[in-house]
């Protein structure tokens, strides 16, 4: 099986005007995906579920995504009975920092001096303690440490 890392390159269109996953991924499909990333292994009845307490949805129509899910390598599927149950290949924070890295090296390898100022400058006008944080991580990253991440 092919990395899920090697996947997600082809898999990132980055959508802007969303907040979290769903920059990287369809509305229906990141529902998907944190359904399954709080209880795994799933079947299609499962997500279909505790999809449709919000939303109206064919269970045919989840079936067809979460199928979808598992040929980009997002989720596995296991066979049992007449019926699949779908895990995720990654954690929702390695999916994260995927996505992260390949949005990162895509820019980089486009447009790199540009991207490293303007990326400074959002963040330092955004908010000092976060350029603060930039600071130490590359400082920790030269002197060939591991930088401990702190989520937002």
């Amino acid at each position: 099986m092919a990395s899920p890392r090697k996947k997600l390159s082809r898999l990132v269109n980055l959508r802007t005007q969303q907040k979290g996953i769903r920059q990287v991924l369809g509305d229906l499909e990141a529902d998907i995906m944190e359904q399954v990333w709080q209880e795994s292994p799933a079947s299609v009845r499962d997500v279909h579920e505790r999809i449709a307490k919000k939303r109206t949805i064919a269970y045919t129509t989840v079936m067809t995504v979460m199928s979808r899910l598992a040929e980009k390598g997002l989720l596995k599927r296991e066979q049992r009975g007449r019926a699949f149950l779908y895990a995720p290949v990654q954690t929702r924070d390695e999916f994260c920092s995927d996505a992260i890295s390949t949005v990162m090296r895509g820019l980089l390898g486009g447009f790199g001096e540009p991207v490293l100022s303007n990326f400074v400058e959002t963040v330092g006008s955004e908010d000092e303690a976060k350029l603060d944080e930039l600071i130490r991580l590359i400082e920790a990253k030269k002197g060939n440490a591991k930088p401990s991440v702190t989520s937002p």
